[in-house]
């Protein structure tokens, strides 16, 4: 059995392997030389005796072929695996109703999207992205399923974002022709990152973008739309009131209590305790760290320690930390300022978000001390310079770990260099940073993580701060969201604590739907949307994500299996015996004994199927598939993907 290590290798060895694929069966096709002989065509019995069976290349010209893979019931092993939707069409009964139905970023951390439907008038709460867990291969990001918006596209009034992580805005260039450009909402720099997006796929010219500022409500529709300032780890972050004729619901957005931000005011709490005195109906509530006691670090203390850190380094700085963490990366600028260092930014998306943040203002530096890593930095004194870079995460093409494999073409690390991670891995990226840090060690850097150190903060409230902010709000129902489930149900717990029955905390999943009366009350719809895994592989999108990630994870645990099968067109009988393609399945010392048990195994199956009538492609593919799958259980105790393809001459 084959292991990858990767999730690129995955992939570049399945599309290597399918163009061989392609290549090899176009030889099939047209009689030409392939690896395997096969034996002697049987001759047709079915046809007239007078005159010998022409060659197939004699007759058929090349066809185009598509091979499309066959699906097991092979589960890979590991991992939150969500069962697959079906796609269904759900009918709302028509009337004066106000519903909230998530549509992402409740079963898992990112891909956020609610809609808030009033009276059949939607409004939807960020249209994020969520980055690949580790058994993804060769997944770009996944997005939300927007499929049950269809038809009544007429009826969004407006998108609202609540900040510019990719988490909350990623998704918005891939879905805004889908939802037919309705218009957008946000504070300015989040707009700007709107925009950036936006521009990437050249649609600005055709959105509404519109920036609002903190405590002016709009009114779009029937609802009034108020931003209320809250802290988490980029500026202009906001929590939506939405005032609608049946009551007020608060989305809070991502959000801590950091009673001495950095670089920006802290959270609006007279405004968010003025609504809770009118009375709120629901809040819709960060759970991400709703298992963690106490109150959440603030920025200023993390400040403290990276200023220490970079005053008594003597060498170079290498700081590495998330691109949108803006709060951080203000901190690094300003002390760098500070301790007469220039500032070399590598990594392009920090590059794009650095230079919004100095054109709006949020970040403020004299001209020239940013610059972009290129030649030229080597006449700098080392005790002068800091290079700021991606890759805290361990991302094998991203900057850092290009230094530390000695790839990156401007930055060479070495002895006297100090390299500051102020992040924490993601859940399923230790082992990626651990093999980073291990490079740059091996390289001489000195290396600091926020394992020893306190570098780094979340900009997600702990309990106390999800505590707080029921408690200023009030409201009578409870939404848990942004989370996976058991950080959702920590959530619950919490509200729970301070006195909410259960009828008043709703832990919807993605696609349920939550009807409210006009007495305030609150019920579950005992209908539900789609809520499929929409990929983004490369620059294309595919709305079967858990079908395509299910057959990759197949592929690198067991490998693939292909027989092409040439049949006789009339009475779809085998020509031959069937060729034979395998990667990643079996060892060279047994492959060629497995390949002629598995021929034999092919053609019994196939031959069977014939007897009992069966003369559908689709059918014959059904009986060799299910006699393959058999003979590689019992003979090797595996579950390659299987993949018969049937050619008629």
């Amino acid at each position: 059995m084959m292991e990858y290590e990767d999730h690129s290798s995955v992939l570049t060895i399945y599309k290597s392997f399918m163009k061989s694929v392609h290549e090899w069966v176009k030889k099939v096709m047209t009689g030409s030389p392939v690896s395997e002989t096969p034996q002697k065509p049987v001759p047709d019995s079915t046809k007239p005796a007078s005159g010998s069976v022409p060659t197939p290349a004699a007759k058929t010209p090349p066809q185009k072929f598509h091979p499309r893979p066959v699906r097991s019931n092979h589960q890979p092993k590991g991992g939150f695996n969500k069962p697959a939707p079906k796609e269904q069409t759900v009918h709302l009964p028509n009337g004066k109703l106000l519903r909230i139905y998530p549509l992402g970023g409740f079963e898992e951390v990112g891909r956020n999207c609610l809609v808030v439907d009033v009276d059949s008038d939607l409004y939807i709460i960020d249209l994020g992205l969520q980055f690949p867990e580790e058994d993804m291969p060769g997944i770009d990001y996944l997005i939300p399923d927007l499929s049950s918006l269809r038809g009544r596209e007429n009826k969004i009034k407006a998108v609202i974002f609540t900040h510019g992580h990719l988490d909350h805005i990623g998704a918005v260039q891939h879905v805004m022709a889908q939802l037919h450009f309705p218009p957008c909402y946000g504070t300015r720099l989040t707009m700007a990152f709107v925009k950036k997006r936006l521009d990437e796929e050249k649609l600005t010219s055709r959105c509404r973008l519109n920036t609002v500022e903190f405590k002016k409500p709009i009114k779009i529709g029937s609802v009034e739309i108020e931003f209320l300032r809250v802290t988490h780890s980029i500026p202009d972050s906001a929590a939506i009131a939405l005032h609608t004729p049946y009551g007020t619901i608060v989305h809070t957005g991502d959000f801590k209590f950091d009673l001495t931000p950095m670089n920006e005011p802290p959270a609006d709490f007279q405004r968010l305790a003025e609504l809770g005195e009118k009375g709120v109906l629901a809040i819709i509530a960060d759970s991400t760290n709703a298992t963690k006691p106490g109150n959440a670090l603030s920025e200023k203390a993390i400040s403290g320690t990276l200023f220490n850190l970079m005053r008594e380094a003597k060498g170079r700085l290498i700081v590495s930390t998330f691109s949108s963490l803006l709060n951080r990366l203000a901190q690094v600028i300003e002390h760098a300022k500070t301790l007469n260092r220039k500032v070399y930014v590598s990594g392009r998306s920090m590059e794009q978000n650095i230079e919004i943040a100095v054109e709006l203002g949020y970040i403020q530096v004299p001209r020239g001390m940013i610059r972009k890593v290129g030649p030229g930095m080597e006449k700098i004194p080392d005790r002068e310079i800091v290079i700021l870079t991606t890759g805290s995460q361990g991302e094998e093409r991203a900057s850092l770990a290009r230094m530390g494999l000695g790839t990156h073409q401007h930055v060479r690390v070495k002895r006297g260099d100090t390299v500051i991670l102020s992040s924490n891995p993601i859940l399923g990226n230790e082992r990626a940073v651990a093999k980073v840090v291990n490079n740059l060690n091996l390289l001489g850097a000195n290396v600091l993580t926020n394992q020893e150190l306190a570098l780094h903060t979340t900009g997600h409230g702990y309990q106390n701060d999800i505590l707080l902010m029921h408690r200023l709000v009030r409201a009578k129902h409870v939404i848990p969201e942004h989370g996976e489930p058991y950080m959702r149900a920590a959530h619950g717990d919490l509200a729970r604590g301070i006195g909410y029955a259960d009828n008043q905390i709703h832990l919807l999943t993605n696609g349920e739907i939550l009807e409210f009366d006009a007495q305030g009350n609150a019920r579950r719809s005992k209908q539900k949307f789609t809520a499929n895994d929409i990929i983004i592989d490369g620059r294309t999108t595919g709305a079967e994500g858990q079908t395509i990630m299910d057959d990759r994870k197949i592929m690198n645990n067991a490998g693939i299996f292909v027989a092409v099968m040439k049949v006789y067109a009339e009475s779809m009988r085998l020509v031959s015996d069937p060729l034979i393609l395998s990667r990643g399945f079996t060892y060279g010392t047994e492959q060629s004994l497995i390949n002629k048990e598995a021929t034999a195994a092919i053609r019994k199956a196939y031959e069977e199927g014939l007897t009992r009538g069966d003369k559908s492609i689709a059918a014959l593919k059904r009986e060799v598939t299910s006699a393959l799958f058999r003979f590689f259980r019992h003979k090797l105790d595996r579950e390659p993907m299987v993949m018969p393809i049937i050619i008629e001459v």
